[in-house]
């Protein structure tokens, strides 16, 4: 089996670099040699070894960032992959982050890093992830397209209106529509969408 070089980078978000390139060489058993460089907001670390080592390396690595939230600016860092282990499920994180902002919370996806930035509490984002799980469970098999699923999603996240009420009241809106097949689709943008529903919901009830 030949030797292989192969490079990975870790982006410092929730910690300086310095702190993590530290965390790797002291608490990970790293197999063959590697060389860690640190950059201005990452780390590439260098592997030079067996491809099923060097494997096995990066996944102990990842598993040591990966878990509990970690403090950092602007808020608490969640690993998605952890998250959805955690609660058994996956879930849109658009979704999550849009109701976040929504609660008064700034949040933001990291897409490199596959990370939700947040100042929301565990327990908050735990609490909504399981409230978007849940939603996604009960949506009819007749709502076609991602944006019309967050669009719902969205607001029964945010409102805790059942699903059906959303939907009759969306084609009231006309935000949704029946296409010729029968399916449930989205005529507007799903962020201008929601929006305008839960203007419209306020206005409604008063």
């Amino acid at each position: 089996m030949p030797l292989v070089k192969r490079v990975f980078r870790v982006r410092c978000i929730s910690e300086p670099c310095e702190k993590i390139a530290e965390r790797i060489s002291e608490h990970v058993a790293l197999v063959g040699e590697y060389t860690i460089t640190i950059h201005d907001n990452w780390i590439s670390i260098e592997f030079h070894g067996y491809e099923s080592e060097i494997k096995r390396a990066w996944a102990r690595i990842k598993s040591l960032l990966a878990g509990l939230p970690r403090a950092g600016r602007g808020g608490s860092s969640f690993e998605l992959n952890a998250l959805f282990r955690d609660l058994g499920s996956t879930f849109p994180p658009r979704v999550l982050v849009e109701v976040l902002r929504r609660r008064g919370f700034t949040a933001a996806l990291d897409k490199d890093s596959n990370r939700v930035i947040t100042n929301a509490g565990k327990e908050v984002v735990y609490e909504l992830s399981k409230r978007i799980i849940e939603l996604a469970k009960r949506m009819p098999g007749n709502v076609r397209g991602l944006s019309t699923k967050y669009y719902l999603l969205t607001i029964g996240a945010l409102t805790g209106a059942p699903l059906e009420e959303i939907l009759e009241r969306a084609l009231a809106f006309s935000h949704l529509r029946r296409d010729e097949e029968g399916s449930i689709v989205l005529n507007i943008e799903w962020v201008q969408g929601v929006d305008e529903f839960l203007k419209k919901l306020k206005y409604s009830t008063g």
